[in-house]
């Protein structure tokens, strides 16, 4: 099992900082990008014409993976693409469920779920019965903090950690 967490801080106008910690509080990964092209994108990511991608770098100045915003969603269409080196991952939303978040994901072949209560910040990965991470959100100074536990190795990494990113883009207000 990994166990890490996510903090997304907000700064004004209305960008948001994401950065990974390991358990003991080590800084994993963060959101690359100087102030002000970090800033457009972010200021633009919750209007649904606006794309945009995060990258997300190590301590060497790496990037591990990103995760790009797309500009027409649809049926077919992914609201976000995950690119790292295992792969791409297309997140959609899942139009024919009625539940929020309604979200899934494809990798190799395999269909994965977004699922949770928005209200109690607690969000799954799933796959049919199985819960393969749990992300417990809760607000912290400036923004919010997920607690990650991936309990299952059937996705890369990077994949979990784009999943939180999604899951905050969508629900950081609430």
């Amino acid at each position: 099992m990994i166990r890490c967490s996510l903090q997304a801080i907000s700064r004004i106008p209305s960008v948001v900082d994401y950065t990974f910690y390991d358990e003991s509080g080590l800084k994993l990964l963060e959101t690359k990008g100087d102030v002000i092209q970090t800033g457009i994108a972010s200021a633009f990511r919750e209007l649904p014409i606006i794309p945009y991608t995060l990258s997300l770098i190590d301590a060497d100045g790496n990037e591990r993976f990103s995760l790009k915003k797309k500009t027409l969603v649809t049926q077919t269409a992914p609201a976000f693409t995950l690119d790292c080196p295992q792969g791409s991952v297309d997140f959609l939303e899942d139009k024919e469920r009625f539940s929020l978040p309604n979200t899934s994901f494809y990798y190799k072949g395999v269909r994965y779920d977004l699922t949770g209560f928005v209200r109690a910040r607690t969000f799954y990965i799933e796959c049919g019965d199985d819960v393969l991470a749990t992300f417990r959100g809760k607000l912290i100074p400036g923004g919010k903090e997920y607690a990650m536990e991936i309990s299952s190795d059937a996705l890369p990494l990077a994949v979990y950690l784009g999943a939180a990113i999604v899951l905050d883009v969508y629900f950081h207000s609430y």
